[in-house]
C-alpha cells in the first residue's frame, strides 16, 4: 500500500504533467495561427512573384529569348561540351526548372473542390518527381572521367608480360542457340592474352551445346540445378575455377581482341574490384529498326553507358552491369560470390564491393558488342526486369539505404536508379491527366497562355536545344520522351507488382537468335497505345466542335489542345515502334576492302560493299568473260586467312554502270569461321559510337510521323 504523502507527491507529479502539457498545448495553438496567417502571407506574396507582370507577346517570349540566345552562343564557343561549360548549361536548366516548378506550385494549382484538387496535386507532383530526375541527372553528369589514359599506361605491364594473372573467362548460357554461342566462344578464345581460360556454363545441360564446346576446345561446365538463375550458375563455376581475375561475357557477347590487354592492368591496384566496360551492340535495337530510323538513331542505351556511367565513376557509383566486366576473385570472394537476393545481381555486385570500399572503375571503351533484342516483345521483356530487379532491391536487407560503408554520394547516386524504374507512372500521368479536361471538364492544371510562355516555354525551349549538344549526340530531349512513352504501360504495371510484392513475378530471359522474316504486330503492347489515341481524339473533337470556346478559362482548353497533339505524336510513334519489321537473319556491316571471286575457274577482282558471317555483296571491276554456267566459286579476301566458299544468290548486270553480285558463305567449317568471326566482330577500334547531330533527329521526327516504315518493309 502507498503512503499518503506518496500519493499526493504522485498527484502534483500527474497535476504538474496536465498543466506543463495544457501550456504547451495552448501555446501550440496560438503560434499555429500565427504561423497559418504568415503562410497564408507568403503563398500571396509568392502568387504574386510569379504572376506574369506583362500581357505583351515581346515581354513573354522575352526569357524564352534570352535563354535561348544564351544556350545557341555557348554552343557556339564550345562545340563540344567542356566541364565549364556543361556546368553552366545544366545549372541554367536546372534554375529554369526550379522557376517553373514555382509558378507551378503557387499559381496554377486548383484547390476548388477535392476532386479537382486531388488531380491537380497529384499532377504537381509527378512533375516534381520528373523534375527532381531531370535536375539529378544533369549536376550528375557534370564532372565524368576517362580512363582511356590510364589504361594507355597501365596495359604496357600486360603487353609486356609483367603483369599477366590467370583470367577465367566465363561465358553463362541458357537458351541461345549454337549459333549465337560459336561466335561468342570463338570470339573469346581470340583474345590476345596468353593467360587465358574459357568456359560454357550451360544452364539447361543441352547435349549438342556440349558437343559444340568439345568442337571449339572450350571448356564446359553445367550444374545439377537451376538455382538462383544467372547468379547461381556464374557462382557454380566459380567454384570450379580459381583464376585470379574473372570475367564474364553474356551468351550473345563478343569481345575485341584487345579487351584483357586495355582491362587487365587496371588490376595492378589491389583496391580495384571490378572494372566495367560499356554495353555496345553490333545489331540496331528494334526501336530504330521498326521505324526505318536505324542510321539517324542512336542505341537507347548508349545515354546510359557511354554517358552516365563515366559520370558515376567520379563518385564511385559505377553500376556493374552483368558483362563485359573483369573482378577480382579475392574481393568477390568478401562479398560471398555473385548475390542472390534479387535477379539485378550485377547491382547488388557494385552495391557490395563498393560499401567494403573497393574502387569500381569504368573504361569508356568499345571493347565488346553484344545482340540487341531483335524485337519489341524481348525489349520490353529486359526492360522489365532490369526495372524489377532494381526496385527488388529496396526490400532486401542489404540495400542502398541500409547497407553500412557507403557514403552519401554513392547513396544519392544509387537511388536514382530506382527513381528512374518509377518515372512510368508520371510518364502516364502526362498521357492521361489531359483527358481528364477533354472529356470530364476537369481542370487538374489551372493555367494562363501567358504563364505559360512566360515559364515553362524558356525551360522548354532550352532543355530542348541544349540536351542534344550536353550528351554529345547520345539523345536528344524529345526522343527521351519517346522512349518513356513506350515503356510506361508495362513498366508502371510492373512497378506497381513490385512495390505489392516484390519477389512474386518470376523474370523472362530475353530470347536471342529469333529474328523474324516476316512483319509482327505485338498486340498486347499496342491496344492501350491505340486506346489512349481513340480517347484522346474524341475528347479533342468534342472539345473543338461541339463545347462553346467562351468557358470560364479559354486558356484550358489551347493549352490542353497543344499538350494532347504533342502526347498524340508521342503515341503514334511508339504505335508504329510496336510493328516488328522483318529483319535479316545475319547483320550486315558496311565495309569496304579489295577481293577476289573466282567463278568458273576465273579470278574477278572486286570490291566489298558488305559482309556478314552468311555472305557479302561485292561490286566487281568487270563482268566475266563468259556467261558462269555455275553459282558456286571462291571468295578470297585480304584480310582473312582462309577462302570462303560461296554460292551467287543474285546478280545486277548493267551494261553502262558496275557489275554487283550478292553471295551466300557455304560449308563454313571451325577454320574458316575462326578467321571470319574475328575478322567481323574483334577488329579493336572498330565499334565507333555513332553520334548525331540534333537537326537529324528533328528530321526523324518527322519521318517517323509520316511515313509508315513497317508496312511499306513488309510489302517489300
Amino acid at each position: 500500500m502507498l503512503k499518503r504523502t506518496e500519493i499526493d507527491g504522485l498527484e502534483r507529479i500527474v497535476w504538474g504533467l496536465v498543466i506543463i502539457l495544457g501550456g504547451f498545448w495552448l501555446w501550440s495553438q496560438f503560434q499555429e495561427r500565427l504561423i497559418l496567417a504568415d503562410l497564408a502571407t507568403l503563398w500571396q506574396q509568392m502568387q504574386a512573384v510569379f504572376t506574369p507582370d506583362a500581357n505583351r507577346l515581346d515581354r513573354l517570349l522575352l526569357p524564352t529569348a534570352i535563354g535561348g540566345t544564351f544556350v545557341f552562343c555557348l554552343k557556339t564557343i564550345s562545340p563540344r561540351p567542356l566541364l565549364w561549360s556543361r556546368a553552366t548549361i545544366s545549372i541554367l536548366l536546372v534554375g529554369l526548372g526550379v522557376r517553373y516548378e514555382l509558378w507551378r506550385l503557387f499559381n496554377t494549382l486548383n484547390l476548388s473542390d477535392p476532386l479537382n484538387g486531388t488531380l491537380s496535386i497529384l499532377l504537381f507532383v509527378m512533375e516534381l518527381m520528373a523534375f527532381t530526375n531531370t535536375a539529378a541527372f544533369m549536376l550528375q553528369t557534370i564532372p565524368s572521367i576517362d580512363r582511356s589514359p590510364e589504361a594507355d599506361h597501365l596495359s604496357k605491364a600486360v603487353i609486356s608480360g609483367a603483369y599477366q594473372p590467370w583470367v577465367d573467362v566465363l561465358i553463362p548460357t541458357y537458351n541461345e542457340p549454337p549459333d549465337v554461342l560459336r561466335r561468342t566462344i570463338i570470339g573469346c578464345q581470340a583474345m590476345k592474352y596468353d593467360h587465358k581460360r574459357v568456359f560454357l556454363l550451360d544452364d539447361l545441360r543441352r547435349p549438342h551445346i556440349r558437343e559444340l564446346a568439345q568442337e571449339l576446345d572450350c571448356h564446359y561446365i553445367i550444374r545439377p540445378n537451376n538455382d538462383h538463375a544467372k547468379a547461381g550458375n556464374l557462382n557454380h563455376a566459380i567454384a570450379k575455377t580459381d583464376g585470379d581475375l574473372i570475367v564474364v561475357f553474356d551468351a550473345d557477347f563478343i569481345p575485341t581482341t584487345n579487351f584483357l590487354t586495355r582491362t587487365v592492368g587496371f588490376f595492378q591496384d589491389e583496391k580495384v574490384a571490378l572494372l566495367q566496360t560499356p554495353q555496345n551492340f553490333y545489331n540496331e535495337d528494334p526501336i530504330g529498326v521498326n521505324l526505318g530510323l536505324q542510321e539517324v538513331l542512336t542505341n537507347e542505351q548508349a545515354l546510359f553507358f557511354r554517358y552516365i556511367q563515366p559520370s558515376r565513376d567520379v563518385t564511385n557509383s559505377v553500376i556493374c552491369c552483368g558483362s563485359s566486366f573483369v573482378i577480382r576473385r579475392t574481393a568477390l570472394a568478401e562479398i560471398g560470390g555473385i548475390p542472390t537476393e534479387s535477379i539485378t545481381e550485377d547491382f547488388f555486385t557494385s552495391l557490395k564491393l563498393q560499401s567494403l570500399g573497393y574502387k569500381i572503375k569504368y573504361l569508356n571503351e568499345a571493347l565488346s558488342a553484344g545482340m540487341s533484342p531483335e524485337n519489341m516483345g524481348a525489349y520490353i521483356d529486359q526492360r522489365l526486369r532490369w526495372g524489377q530487379g532494381t526496385l527488388q532491391s529496396m526490400f532486401c536487407p542489404a540495400n542502398v539505404f541500409t547497407i553500412p560503408g557507403l557514403n552519401l554520394l554513392q547513396r544519392v547516386s544509387h537511388s536514382l536508379g530506382l527513381l528512374y524504374w518509377c518515372l512510368s507512372v508520371p510518364r502516364f500521368i502526362f498521357l492521361v491527366m489531359p483527358l481528364s479536361y477533354l472529356l470530364f471538364e476537369l481542370a487538374p492544371l489551372r493555367a494562363t497562355i501567358d504563364g505559360v510562355l512566360f515559364f515553362y516555354l524558356p525551360y522548354f525551349v532550352c532543355n530542348a536545344i541544349s540536351f542534344s549538344w550536353m550528351t554529345e549526340g547520345r539523345r536528344s530531349a524529345f526522343w527521351s520522351d519517346v522512349y518513356e512513352t513506350i515503356l510506361c504501360i508495362p513498366m508502371m504495371l510492373t512497378v506497381i507488382q513490385t512495390l505489392r510484392n516484390p519477389f512474386g513475378k518470376a523474370f523472362k530471359v530475353t530470347p536471342k537468335g529469333i529474328a523474324a522474316n516476316r512483319l509482327h504486330i505485338n498486340w498486347h503492347l499496342l491496344w492501350p497505345l491505340v486506346l489512349l489515341i481513340v480517347l484522346s481524339l474524341f475528347g479533342l473533337g468534342m472539345r473543338i466542335f461541339y463545347a462553346p470556346w467562351s468557358t470560364a478559362n479559354p486558356d484550358s482548353l489551347r493549352i490542353n489542345i497543344v499538350w494532347t497533339t504533342y502526347n498524340l505524336i508521342l503515341l503514334y510513334i511508339c504505335v508504329l515502334v510496336n510493328i516488328d519489321v522483318p529483319q535479316r537473319q545475319h547483320s550486315r556491316f558496311d565495309r569496304q576492302f579489295p577481293c577476289e571471286l573466282q567463278i568458273n575457274g576465273e579470278w574477278l577482282l572486286g570490291r566489298s560493299i558488305n559482309i556478314s558471317e552468311g555472305g557479302a555483296a561485292v561490286r566487281l571491276n568487270r563482268k566475266w568473260k563468259q556467261p558462269p554456267t555455275d553459282k558456286l566459286g571462291v571468295l578470297r579476301i585480304p584480310g582473312l586467312k582462309t577462302e570462303l566458299k560461296v554460292e551467287i544468290r543474285w546478280k545486277q548486270n548493267s551494261d553502262a554502270g558496275p557489275f554487283f553480285v550478292g553471295l551466300r558463305f557455304i560449308e563454313c567449317d571451325v577454320v574458316q569461321l575462326r578467321s571470319l568471326i574475328p575478322f567481323l566482330y574483334c577488329q579493336p577500334n572498330q565499334w565507333i559510337e555513332q553520334k548525331v547531330p540534333e537537326h537529324l533527329t528533328v528530321w526523324a521526327l518527322f519521318q517517323s510521323v509520316f511515313r509508315l516504315y513497317a508496312l511499306a518493309e513488309s510489302r517489300g
